[in-house]
């Protein structure tokens, strides 16, 4: 049996050696689908098939709350109620908070700030990780007045510290209060939670009682008890749920709790999951169609080799032999384009990364071609090989001998059995090119209609940077932060080319903006608990709107004036407007937050402003107000400067502005608002980018694969042509003959194309945005340009056929 296999597989490498032009052709095609599916499986395979690098990953789960009243299907969570459930919680091994935090490294020059998270003590035990250097902290630590340590990441001690040994002791400082934290350890190398730019963990230390626990700010983790299902997990927090509602019915009620695995909550942020399995699915009928497009090369082959097959039957070879024959020369062909399409995952793997929005991850470079994308491609290839190798092999090997001896004696012309075979692999390829067109064409114009979105504010020219922060010992009060804000202010009106300047708490991203904020309008009666009256806030500075370019409707925007000194006021948008006053004028009404300190601060609404995406392209408008920054004590945030149209942004001179305040305040993150805004189409860029390359794919496919049959069929048809013609048929007949062919195989395709586009695109709703998923002009436009690209496909062999002499096709044979 060895000896057979060996002897097949140099038989069959003397045929594809043979044949080259087939062979290149075939597996050119194949490392192209092989290739598309190694490179989007790589993305896959980090985010949603890999499980987590912690111990016992499937036990590990977020616990988030939730509001049915206001559509959120997952929040952050109240200190409050985390402390509730680490005493309560009865399903959970582990359970434990975490919150972004800043830090800032002294070094000559400006201060380096540093991005961290606050944990409690739990969570990396929770994970089960332990640092290479020093310990981790003790539940004694994660209290206030003794938190005053922390760990740092592998790649921060070796950039900062230079990977020296001694590090355990040294200081770095929190921004906001310039508190020292000494460093007890060093995590490994391979660590890493969900984002790359993590440098600094401390403890949270949680301050019971305190009115900062009451905002939802915690991201909560947990690790289930042996034995303990996700079900039975939920179970039980909503029945904590229930019973915290009944205890602290002012800020329970309504609320609920969320139980879920920790990696399908993180690859379902921002429709990862959902984009990640389109690809999948796009670059799996880019494969079919690439499996059918050599099945009928092969089917083709198979016709031209009747001689040798009937040799081979008559002197005794039995179907499984010729089926085995058959397939050694499909895997050697398929393990061939599986080498050529991890060779071309591996090329364009860099530029596929450039596309890649950020996708949270949890290992360091996570994203990559590695020994488990070749075994992908390799299996792939195998599959690929076996499926366009077994219908020529099984139609082959099935016949008796009298039908290969009577087919070899007929030339290539082949039996109807064959046609119809190659016909509908051809109908096949056509009918999935459609299905993945018209997910082409709807996500192209979903993204389309993103960038043509309506913002409500000038982007263009504006400069933002991140700044933070002023600390609490410098600027105690308000009156000290609004001296800063005024003196930054006039000096940043003083650059050249300047037109505005203002500050705010909230960019227009595409990001989680949270359920808003409680608010009693005093011309309201107040809301029952569970369903309050709910605004979004945006702080803002003086000038904001001039700066960003929003329009007001009624009133005036904020001045230097409207600082603590004075009445507190507020703008709101037109949405607010609509909801809260709908018949009278919300100038001059009034409105307070519910769980702002101090309590009892009524706003005077001063100004409508037109509706604007405040939090970006294609996400609603909600009810949104703006405070102004000088009546509410913000210690940083985006700095915006409007410069001329045409003018470099004064990124430097914003920088000596600043530190010319104070050299502790940190910049980061300068960026255009353009550029923001760009980057936050990253995930439709990606999706609709590489869509559209394999569509284009699959129409060359497509279009080859009518080209090959009808080429093929013209060739057989030699002499039928030839009679016609002598008949008396006329050219623009024989063009009529053949090109109806090849149009009857395009509408079959298109029509079965259409019903599985209407059976599939539904799932595409989440991504889509402007355009319905049974878009009519898109299901008219992808059938009508495929069926084009068909007829052009078979011209040339209409037109080859249509110069046929009659008397060389008589003599054909």
């Amino acid at each position: 049996m060895v000896r057979d296999v060996l002897h097949d597989l140099r038989y069959a490498a003397r045929m594809l050696l043979k044949n080259p032009g087939f062979t290149a052709i075939a597996v050119l095609t194949l490392a192209l689908g092989i290739g598309a599916n190694s490179a989007i499986f790589s993305v896959a395979n980090a985010v949603i098939i890999q499980p987590l690098p912690f111990h016992e990953p499937s036990r590990l789960v977020t616990v988030l709350e939730t509001k049915a009243s206001q559509n959120l299907d997952w929040l952050f969570v109240t200190g409050n109620n985390f402390i509730q459930w680490q005493r309560r919680a009865d399903s959970f091994e582990h359970i434990a908070a975490l919150q972004g935090c800043g830090y800032r490294l002294a070094q000559e020059g400006e201060p380096q700030l540093v991005q961290g998270n606050c944990v409690s003590a739990s969570f990396f035990p929770m994970l089960g990780v332990q640092p290479i250097i020093g310990r981790v902290w003790s539940p004694e630590e994660d209290q206030v007045g003794r938190d005053r340590v922390t760990l740092i990441s592998h790649d921060f001690w070796q950039t900062k510290f230079g990977g020296d040994k001694e590090v355990v002791g040294k200081t770095i400082w929190r921004t906001i209060d310039r508190q020292p934290f000494t460093i007890i350890g060093v995590l490994p190398p391979d660590f890493k939670f969900a984002r790359d730019d993590i440098q600094v963990w401390t403890p949270l230390a949680l301050e019971p009682g305190s009115p900062r626990q009451l905002g939802h700010l915690l991201m909560v983790y947990a690790r289930l008890k042996p034995g303990v299902s996700i079900d039975q997990a939920q179970a039980s927090m909503t029945g904590l749920a229930t019973q915290l509602e009944r205890e602290f019915p002012a800020t329970n009620t309504g609320w609920g709790v969320t139980v879920d695995p920790l990696q399908r909550f993180y690859s379902d942020l921002g429709n990862t999951r959902t984009t990640l399995l389109v690809l999948l699915g796009a670059v799996g009928l880019l494969l079919l169609i690439a499996c059918a497009n050599i099945a009928n090369l092969l089917l083709a082959r198979a016709s031209a080799r009747q001689r040798e097959i009937a040799v081979r039957v008559a002197i005794g070879a039995t179907r499984g032999r010729l089926i085995r024959q058959f397939l050694t020369e499909s895997v050697l062909l398929g393990l061939l384009g599986g080498a050529g399409g991890f060779i071309l995952a591996w090329v364009s793997f860099g530029p596929l990364l450039s596309l890649t929005p950020t996708i949270p991850s949890f290992r360091p470079h996570a994203l990559g071609i590695d020994s488990q994308v070749f075994l992908f491609s390799m299996g792939v290839s195998l599959f690929a090989s076996v499926l366009f190798g077994l219908t020529p092999a099984l139609r082959v090997s099935k016949r008796e001998i009298s039908e290969h001896l009577r087919e070899a004696g007929r030339g290539t012309k082949g039996t109807v059995r064959n046609r119809l075979t190659r016909n509908a692999l051809v109908v096949s390829e056509i009918a999935l090119a459609i299905v993945l067109l018209v997910g082409t064409g709807l996500l192209v114009k979903s993204l389309h209609n993103l960038k043509n979105d309506r913002l409500g504010f000038n982007s263009a020219d504006v400069l933002t940077m991140g700044m933070c922060c002023l600390n609490n010992a410098r600027y105690p009060t308000q009156k000290e932060v609004n001296t800063f804000y005024k003196q930054l202010f006039d000096r940043l009106q003083t650059l050249p080319d300047v037109e505005a300047v203002a500050i705010t708490t909230g960019l227009p991203q595409r990001q989680f903006d949270g359920a808003g904020s409680v608010i009693q309008v005093r011309s309201l009666p107040p809301s029952e608990p569970g369903h309050e009256t709910v605004a979004d806030p945006r702080l803002v500075g003086p000038d904001y709107f001039h700066t960003m370019g929003i329009p007001l409707a009624r009133g005036r925007g904020f001045t230097v004036q409207d600082d603590d000194e004075h009445l507190a006021v507020a703008v709101i948008n037109e949405s607010m407007a609509r909801r809260y006053f709908p018949d009278q004028d919300p100038i001059g009404q009034q409105f307070q937050m519910v769980n702002l300190q101090p309590a009892g601060r009524w706003f005077t609404i001063v100004g409508l402003a037109k509706d604007s995406r405040d939090r970006g392209l294609g996400r609603e408008t909600r009810s949104t107000f703006y405070l102004s920054y000088l009546q509410t004590t913000i210690r940083g945030g985006a700095l915006l400067v409007r410069t001329k149209p045409g003018t470099q942004p004064p990124v430097a001179g914003v920088r000596d502005a600043v530190r010319s305040l104070n050299q502790d305040v940190t910049l980061n993150d300068a960026k255009t608002l353009d550029a923001i805004i760009g980057e936050s189409l990253s995930p439709e860029r990606f999706s609709a980018t590489l869509l559209t390359l394999f569509a284009v794919l699959a129409i060359c496919l497509a279009s080859v694969g009518v080209y090959g049959v009808v080429a093929y069929t013209v060739v057989q048809r030699t002499h039928e042509i030839g009679v016609r013609m002598a008949l008396g048929a006329q050219r623009r007949d024989i063009m009529t003959l053949v090109l109806g062919q090849g149009i009857r195989l395009a509408l079959a395709g298109v029509a079965l194309g259409l019903i599985g586009a209407l059976a599939s695109t539904r799932l595409l709703s989440t991504l889509l945005f402007g355009v319905s998923p049974y878009d009519p002009l898109t299901l008219i436009a992808v059938p009508f340009a495929l069926t084009l690209v068909a007829l052009l496909a078979c011209y040339i062999p209409a037109r080859r056929a249509t110069k046929v002499d009659p008397l060389v096709a008589l003599r054909y044979e």
